[in-house]
């Protein structure tokens, strides 16, 4: 028997500008992420896990600094070194530079015994720590939709037609990835990456998979019945799929406001029992509260501070306030803030005095450009005729300059 632990979309390196260490130059927040890891591998470590996995975007970024790096070493890599736990990473979207013969931020774990940090398609077989049982991985790295069919490409020597890119780059792959499970010759196989799979679910909008970048698999490219499981990062809504033989574990932290309602944690798949353990990781709470204060209110500071959020205790808060202008002169700002500095982690306020109110729109709970003019012009161009045609040329040069700067780190 061995227990493989599974954890996906760690972003340790994200930037926020408040509660800086003034010495490392890191914020508070940006710990967070780290902790998030740090949790799980004293986890990994108590319970004597024999593999730990990492399905992609370990890192939010291609560039992370020395001292990052070096609380990453210290808090992650060393405690795994010393229980001798081997680890397993694909490249994420966020982690991967463009071009694959760049360097990575996370390359050094290559260099830990039984371990494997995966840029490339491959397959892989690694020894449980605790059995010395060799365990089957088919390893799947994020490829965005034009290198996965120049990667398709390459493997059969021929240029594919234009408009056969994407069906045929995704038949290579279920080929591909059917060859490879049949000749791994072990008892346990999983399958390991980080893409968007047909029929996953995002928690507060349908994953935008028509978007030109993205290299969707589909189904039947996975040969669900020949493995264990099928394990996918990229989306971070945490959720076990097709009779429980695909599985996203999900964002280990709450990254932004999006997903204020979803646990986050990681998985632990036991090869004997074939049962798959879900663990809560203690995420820090994210609050968004919206307050409209009447026109009529006569102590607009206490009528504020009544429908403040009750549980907001180390959480971060994001309080948007409808108030006229000539209300918003009454309020004692101080005793809200002092109020909100006593028991939250950080707070943001946004006043709004305009006379209509101001809904929070998707396009305020989303990072990806790709999705944020998808939202914008789904919004601003409603009733326009030439919607699609503006929205998918849109999304054509945005990818283009994206790509552009990628390729460039």
């Amino acid at each position: 028997m061995a227990r493989i632990l599974f954890a996906s979309d760690v972003h340790i390196g994200i930037r926020y500008p408040y509660l800086v260490n003034l010495r490392t130059g890191i914020s508070q927040r940006t710990m967070d992420f780290i902790d998030a890891l740090a949790r799980v591998v004293d986890y990994a470590i108590q319970e004597q896990i024999d593999i730990f996995v990492i399905c992609g975007d370990l890192y939010d970024r291609v560039t992370i600094g020395p001292t990052l790096l070096r609380q990453v070493r210290e808090k992650i890599w060393q405690p795994l070194i010393e229980n001798r736990i081997p680890i397993v990473l694909v490249g994420g979207n966020h982690d991967s530079p463009q071009i694959l013969e760049k360097g990575s931020p996370f390359g050094e774990i290559s260099i830990i015994p039984n371990s494997y940090a995966v840029r490339y398609p491959q397959s892989q077989k690694v020894k449980a720590r605790n059995t010395g049982e060799e365990i089957g991985f088919v390893l799947l790295p994020y490829m965005t939709a034009t290198q996965a069919v120049a990667y398709a490409e390459e493997q059969i020597e021929e240029e594919i037609e234009r408009g056969q890119h994407l069906l045929r780059s995704q038949q290579l792959f279920r080929d591909w990835i059917n060859h490879e499970v049949n000749q791994l010759d072990t008892k346990v196989k999983f399958i390991v990456g980080h893409f968007f799979v047909e029929g996953s679910r995002i928690g507060i909008l349908p994953y935008p998979d028509q978007l030109p970048h993205e290299f969707k698999f589909k189904r039947d490219m996975l040969p669900l019945e020949d493995i264990d499981l099928a394990v996918f990062g990229h989306v971070h809504t945490n959720q076990v799929l097709l009779n429980g033989k695909l599985l996203v574990p999900g964002s280990l932290e709450r990254v932004d406001f999006g997903e204020t309602t979803e646990d986050k944690g990681f998985y632990v798949y036991d090869t004997e029992t074939k049962k798959l353990e879900f663990l809560s990781n203690n995420p820090r709470a994210l609050v968004r509260k919206f307050i409209e204060v009447p026109s009529e209110t006569q102590n607009p500071t206490e009528f504020i501070l009544e429908r403040l959020p009750k549980k907001i205790e180390g959480a971060i808060v994001r309080l948007e306030i409808h108030i006229t202008p000539s209300l918003q002169k009454q309020v004692i700002v101080p005793r809200i803030y002092q109020t909100l500095e006593k028991v939250t982690f950080h707070y943001d306020i946004n006043w709004t005095t305009s006379e209509t109110i101001k809904e929070i729109v998707l396009s305020e709970l989303i990072l990806d450009p790709l999705v944020l003019f998808t939202e914008f012009v789904s919004e601003q161009y409603s009733d326009y005729p030439f919607q699609k045609e503006l929205r998918d040329k849109g999304l054509e040069i945005l990818n283009t300059a994206i790509s552009r700067v990628e390729e460039s780190k």
